[in-house]
């Protein structure tokens, strides 16, 4: 995804800060696992919630208060349970297209071979899904090449939230502990808040060094850090541009780049959810069919736009 200067056309704005926004305020990797246990399978007791997730009871209350005070999940009330409950609201309903863009990539990048560790089924269609994030207008998938970007102004740099404690970055290797998992395994690449960060910053076109360390406010040993790490997962390379004295850049791989639709999916969510209208704005076009970018999920098959009640796991009776 490029970045431009100067927009075309009349198209919609979003908030340029919303996938930093949407970052601070739903967490880490053991936050987008929490969801999925809420979204795909249903389990919202604590006790249930730590046992299916091998986490340390801390971590897990530590999550579902961010989850909470974030607007995602709520405390259920009912009698009856003798461990807190937690039930999603409509915004935590919300994230499904961030979780299925996660879980596509984990799916074609991560595989260990022994095919998905969750197969699902569409029930409109009622074939095994493939879901893909689209463009609205012409249904065509949303690739980070095809959508120009247009910032109108202002700094994208994220604004942490100074009241909320600042949690650990999580350790990665054990998002897998209890059972295998596409989304944890996109979760090891981009799970925690510096690394996310930073390749929201390079799909902007952001590529340099001082770049990075301007546009994220990040120290330079973390920076540091995170573009070795990115480079050894394969999802950036790194390229001399000047020779004397050197420097080098860093470029989305194939595989970095397979990564838009997550991003774009955080973006779309951040922007309904979490924008203000003081943000500084940003236009996204689609070049195949030059209209403004309205991201859907969709069916690869039936090209039918999905919601959780259309999604259940393969081999579930049809009702």
């Amino acid at each position: 995804m490029a970045a431009d200067a100067s927009p075309t056309g009349s198209q919609v704005r979003r908030s340029a800060v919303a996938v930093s926004r949407a970052v601070e305020t739903v967490g880490d990797a053991w936050s987008w696992l929490v969801l999925r246990e809420l979204v795909f399978d249903r389990v919202g007791r604590f006790d249930e919630l730590q046992r299916r997730l091998g986490i340390a009871r801390s971590t897990l209350t530590a999550r579902l208060a961010q989850l909470t005070e974030g607007g995602l999940v709520v405390k259920d009330t009912e009698p009856g349970f003798t461990r807190p409950h937690y039930v999603l609201t409509e915004m935590g309903w919300d994230f499904f297209a961030c979780l299925m863009t996660a879980m596509r990539w984990g799916d074609q990048w991560a595989a260990d071979g022994h095919g998905r560790p969750l197969t699902l089924r569409h029930t409109t269609c009622g074939a095994p899904l493939d879901a893909v994030l689209a463009c609205a207008a012409c249904r065509e998938p949303l690739l980070a090449r095809e959508v120009l970007a247009h910032r109108l102004g202002g700094t994208a740099r994220p604004q942490a939230d100074a009241a909320r404690p600042r949690s650990r970055t999580p350790e990665l290797s054990l998002l897998e502990r209890q059972r295998p998992c596409s989304i944890a395994r996109t979760q090891k690449v981009i799970g925690d808040r510096w690394s996310s960060l930073l390749l929201r910053a390079a799909f902007m076109g952001v590529r340099r060094f001082d770049d990075f360390r301007q546009e994220l406010g990040i120290a330079e040993s973390i920076l540091s850090g995170r573009l070795v790490r990115l480079t050894d997962l394969g999802v950036l390379t790194r390229r001399t541009y000047q020779t004397n004295p050197p420097r080098d850049e860093y470029l989305l791989t194939e595989k970095g780049l397979d990564l838009y639709p997550i991003y774009l999916s955080m973006l779309a969510w951040g922007d309904r959810w979490l924008a203000l209208p003081s943000d500084a704005a940003i236009v996204l076009e689609h070049r195949p069919c030059a209209c403004s970018v309205e991201p859907v999920l969709v069916c690869a098959g039936c090209q039918g736009v999905l919601t959780p009640r259309d999604v259940v796991p393969h081999g579930t009776p049809p009702v």
